[in-house]
């Protein structure tokens, strides 16, 4: 079948090339027009296509499901036929096989590679927010649908990765990695019971994608989300929250964590699904381990050559310490930690408030940011301008002042009932950053300092860029350049993490993620 589907005179007279790819579980013919998809003759337990009928009903469901998101892309399922030894697409023999017939598109467009690019922006990700908030409420609900949101359903999942990766372990992933995140999802579903309980109530189990990564978002003159989890209802039939959380783990794992941050919170916003955050880091952990088990099942492909298993296995442990990352982000909310106090601080342009939401994201903490709360204190809309001079207007020392004493307040009553806060502003004079160390000791939270610095020729770039767009920032080139004449110096006492945020690589990024969360644990 390979071979065959390698050979461009199996399509017609006007194919004259073929790029053949594959997965675990299909080949995918690309002919130029058309895509062909054959689903290998495979049994995982999880998906079985061991038979030739069986794999006629599950192209049929491909179709059928995916015509939801892109019904423009799936064409047709047609039989490849065998007559004389010769196999034929809609041929008129003995039928062997069936294929997926699709509109091909190029694989530049997709948002994998686009990603790769730096080609994905928050307006992009903004759009896939939409189409998939309306894809949820306007789908399917049924009682047999919240069935596989029980604590029963979902632990069938979780049960089922450690028990197909116990292969790959010392391999993919080191035996106490896997021990961990096995014991810790454990205790999440005897603690959080009444969470799974509470996301049927509220109705945030659908019948979605099941397989929600950028590798199966197209981007070109429209959106196309496609190859939804045909083969298993238990893998569609879930929370949006594990829909969702598979994207934001994709994310992350592509270096876009702060795209990843932002996907979670313009969800949050069109969806007004605030309870995201009880399971969020939960699923992202999930999402990340089935792709490093994913991974796993080719390393016992016979088509698949010994360099390319080295590939395969450094894929592999990427994704299952990325899900020993979320799972020690979840674990906190089972150990009864103190409240935590983030002061993410830097001058203005140096990326603070972007790096301040992934964190409030990643420990579901409430981001506190001056420029909003000195404007709501104002009377005026977050996203007026107001380009004052340098300790003119808005920014005179006294509003400062009034400003910052504000900011503590809302940040003492949330401390107060337990929810961990991010304070997000430049805390130029020391007597401010001692106000976030008071507040902290007051409320028996743990306080974590962190400085964004960044080149000046980085900043200048990011405020011209900025200045562009609507923001709630009034921070310009000149107002960054009297901040840092003026800013007061952490001193020795003042423990706080520096963070260059100009830094692009994954390992910088993630070193950074884990050096903050270790402090946390270490406490």
């Amino acid at each position: 079948m390979l071979e065959y589907l390698k050979n461009p005179a199996s399509y017609g007279s006007n194919v004259e090339s073929v790029n053949v790819l594959q997965t675990h579980i299909s080949f995918v013919a690309l002919t130029g027009e058309y895509a062909y998809k054959v689903k290998k003759p495979v049994n995982f337990g999880f998906l079985d296509f061991s038979t030739l009928e069986k794999r006629k009903y599950f192209c049929e469901e491909e179709i059928r499901l995916n015509r939801r998101l892109c019904p423009d892309i799936y064409l047709d399922v047609i039989p490849i036929t065998q007559k004389n030894n010769e196999i034929e697409l809609n041929g008129k023999g003995e039928i062997v096989d069936y294929a997926l017939k699709m509109k091909e598109f190029s694989q530049d467009k997709i948002m994998t590679n686009l990603l790769k690019k730096g080609k994905i922006d928050e307006e992009t990700i903004g759009k896939i927010c939409t189409i998939l908030v309306d894809f949820y409420n306007s789908g399917e609900r049924s009682d047999e649908i919240d069935k596989y949101g029980e604590v029963k359903a979902v632990k069938q999942n979780i049960d089922e990765n450690f028990e197909q990766t116990r292969s790959v372990v010392d391999v993919a992933i080191p035996k106490d990695i896997y021990n961990y995140i096995q014991n810790v999802s454990s205790m999440f579903f005897d603690k959080k019971k009444d969470v799974f309980e509470r996301r049927i109530k509220q109705g945030h189990i659908h019948d979605c994608h099941g397989d929600l990564h950028s590798g199966n978002i197209v981007v070109s003159d429209k959106i196309h989300i496609f190859d939804c989890i045909e083969f298993n209802k238990r893998f569609r039939f879930c929370d949006a929250a594990s829909d969702i959380s598979f994207l934001a783990m994709d994310l992350d794992y592509l270096n876009h964590p702060f795209l990843s941050s932002y996907l979670i919170n313009n969800y949050v916003e069109r969806s007004n699904d605030t309870g995201i955050f009880d399971v969020l880091n939960f699923y992202k952990s999930y999402r990340a381990y089935v792709r490093g088990k994913v991974n796993g099942f080719r390393l016992s492909d016979p088509t698949v050559d010994e360099k390319e298993k080295k590939e395969i296995i450094e894929t592999a442990k990427k994704y299952f310490d990325l899900s020993h990352y979320y799972a020690s982000l979840f674990s906190l909310d089972l150990n009864g930690k103190k409240p935590l106090l983030f002061m993410v601080s830097g001058l203005t342009g140096t990326g603070k408030s972007t790096l301040a939401l992934k964190i409030a994201v990643d420990y579901r903490a409430h981001q506190i940011n001056t420029d909003i709360v000195r404007k709501e204190l104002a009377g005026i809309d977050k996203f007026e301008r107001h380009h004052n001079e340098f300790n003119t207007g808005l920014y005179i020392p006294e509003k400062i002042d009034f400003t910052y004493e504000k900011v503590m307040e809302k940040a003492a009553d949330l401390l107060k009932k337990g929810e961990n806060v991010v304070l997000d502003a430049t805390f130029q004079k020391k007597k401010c950053r001692d106000m976030a160390k008071k507040i902290a000791e007051e409320n028996n939270a743990l306080l974590l300092s962190i400085q964004c610095i960044c080149p000046d020729g980085v900043v200048k770039k990011w405020l011209e860029e900025r200045l562009k767009k609507k923001s709630v920032s009034d921070g310009r080139w000149e107002i960054y350049q009297k901040q840092k004449e003026t800013f007061e110096p952490f001193v020795s006492e003042e423990d706080h993490i520096k963070v260059d945020t100009s830094e692009e690589s994954y390992e910088y990024r993630m070193n950074f993620f884990r050096t903050l969360l270790k402090m946390i644990h270490e406490v």
